[in-house]
């Protein structure tokens, strides 16, 4: 029986002497009940106490817990700012050889033009003089007809 501080207070006044004296029965009872209520009090205490005791270590647990997560979570935040940089800084490599390449290109590209125009005017020439000397022969063959055509008519 769990016996309460106002358990205590209404039993004193029965203990009160009276013609016959005490009744050490129900001192003996009323004693045990206090000591089954204060080994229950102590035994609740102790019992108190061992979780409070666990709940600390748990507490220590988790805060060593939170601790690593920060620093993970520092560390997973460096690398991801590591990463990026490294993807800048590789994207800015990347874009300057497509940049250089496409200069190499042009350049290529401005020397073969450059080239195929040269052939053209040689080409160009070539097709004059051909046409020239073509005229040329034309007129030489034209000359000869007309020296041949003119003996002929004297004739």
């Amino acid at each position: 029986m769990r016996v309460t501080p106002l358990d205590i207070i209404q039993k004193q006044d029965a203990f009160t002497p009276s013609r016959r004296g005490v009744d050490a029965d129900e001192v003996r009872a009323f004693l045990d009940d206090v000591r089954e209520s204060m080994e229950e009090q102590l035994r609740e205490g102790q019992r108190l106490r061992e979780v409070i005791a666990r709940q600390e270590q748990e507490i220590e647990s988790l805060r060593g817990a939170e601790s690593s997560i920060k620093d993970t979570l520092l560390l997973a935040q460096r690398l991801s700012e590591d990463l990026s940089r490294k993807g800048r800084r590789e994207a800015d490599l990347i874009i300057g050889e497509a940049r250089l390449e496409a200069q190499q290109i042009l350049r290529s590209v401005a020397e073969e033009r450059r080239a195929l125009q040269s052939e053209i005017m040689q080409l160009e020439a070539q097709r004059i003089r051909l046409r020239s000397d073509l005229r040329a022969v034309l007129d030489a063959h034209a000359r000869m007809l007309d020296s041949d055509a003119a003996p002929a008519a004297a004739r």
